[in-house]
């Protein structure tokens, strides 16, 4: 008689959110890179679209487990903090010479805070491999066609476009969460082919600074690789003291950058000291958000003033909003370290490249560069809900008693 196979009720509901959670995934992991190179905007428009997706699957299936995952971000102790710093920075907006273009750019931090406590809920519990892997196909696929822009830029002996390089830095901070991805896989070697390919193509930035701030993403993850909970905890503590120790930066270091030859540091720093030994009492409060750039372009501040995420968090919000942000960037590297696997050192490694771009002046609080971090973080937390697969164990070959065949002389084996 035929066998009839037994078929599982259609459910058109969780269809639907298993369709919306893969065009989600899309839209981050594959489609954010390589927009990025064509488009300036290409992360504010599509991050958005991502989250407002996994939200919406997130709802279909169980909006009470949404619900009570969001309360508990929210009212955790980083989270807590995380809208206290926000909060800070908007209440900022009250002694802010600059309003108009301050509320700006309040709007983009608070977009991107609550996009990654709503993505970050909407997550389930266990992600399909088959999303996963658009994370390292979408860093690959960009950084190929990043080479080849740049290549055939070179032959026709032209300026790489702004663009282009703005793309490059969003491919470069997202190869982390898709090396972390191929690792924990064990794809050794698609791991090797997507760090070449993006290493070359952080070794075309050297001179704005994208290369050195991926050598720091690297040496984190070594370290992390070596000894996960003593690395992450020297990275953590290393960034948030920086952001606590910002003020005298510029007194220890003048002494040592005025005696290279030609160095373009010293004045910077000068303006830095300056600024900090004239308004101490703005050192607690700051002199209010987005002060920093408009400042410079109408004159308020020096072309020399540092751009600096350093400096721009103690000028724009002071001791309490670098005190919030140096304890919210150490619990989320501690966090990153504690994660399973290699995701451990991936994630390390892209806060460490992501601080020392920002560190080093580039795109420090932007919103497509906001709007990055914020699909990394949520790639990263994917991936460790991708990470429930377990080994079977083997079961032994053994030779019961009962069935053993005798031998010729009729005693058995």
């Amino acid at each position: 008689m035929p066998r009839h196979h037994a078929q599982h009720p259609l459910d058109p509901a969780a269809d639907a959110a298993l369709l919306l959670r893969r065009i989600a995934f899309g839209t981050l992991a594959l489609l954010l890179p390589i927009a990025s190179l064509v488009s300036r905007r290409a992360a504010v428009v599509l991050a958005p679209i991502g989250v407002v997706l996994l939200v919406i699957a997130m709802l279909i299936e169980d909006p009470r487990d949404f619900v009570s995952r969001l309360k508990r971000s929210i009212f955790s102790l980083p989270g807590l903090i995380l809208i206290g710093l926000v909060a800070w920075a908007l209440l900022s907006l009250v002694w802010s010479p600059y309003t108009s273009s301050a509320t700006e750019k309040a709007g983009n931090i608070v977009l991107a805070v609550a996009l990654g406590f709503l993505g970050n809920a909407a997550l389930p519990e266990r992600m399909r491999a088959s999303n996963l892997n658009l994370a390292p196909l979408g860093a690959g696929t960009a950084a190929a066609f990043a080479l080849a822009l740049i290549v055939a830029t070179a032959l026709r002996h032209q300026d790489t476009d702004a663009g282009v390089e703005r793309g490059i830095s969003v491919i470069l901070i997202m190869a982390w969460p898709a090396l972390a991805w191929l690792l924990s896989r064990e794809r050794g070697l698609s791991a090797l082919a997507l760090a070449l390919i993006v290493g070359l193509l952080s070794l075309t930035r050297f001179e704005d600074g994208e290369a050195v701030a991926m050598i720091c993403g690297a040496v984190a993850f070594g370290a992390v690789s070596a000894n996960r909970e003593r690395a992450a905890a020297m990275v953590a503590a290393a960034m948030a003291g920086l952001i606590l120790l910002a003020p005298i930066l510029p007194f220890l270091m003048i002494p040592i950058v005025s005696r290279l030859p030609d160095s373009t540091l010293a004045p910077s720093l000068a303006v830095w000291a300056d600024v900090i030994s004239s308004a101490p009492i703005q050192l607690v409060t700051g002199h209010g958000l987005d002060t920093v750039l408009r400042g410079r372009l109408i004159g308020a501040l020096p072309t020399s003033t540092p751009t600096t995420l350093l400096f721009e968090t103690w000028y724009e919000l002071g001791l309490v909003g670098a005190a919030a942000a140096a304890f919210c960037l150490y619990i989320a590297v501690r966090a990153a370290g504690r994660m399973p696997g290699a995701l451990a050192a991936g994630g390390v490694a892209a806060f460490t490249t992501a601080f020392a771009l920002s560190a080093l002046g580039f795109a420090t609080l932007q919103p497509w560069w906001l709007m990055t971090l914020t699909s990394v973080v949520l790639l990263f937390g994917a991936i460790a809900r991708g990470q429930y697969r377990t080994d079977r164990p083997v079961a032994p070959l053994l030779k019961s008693p009962s069935t053993t065949r005798p031998k010729a002389g009729g005693t058995p084996a």
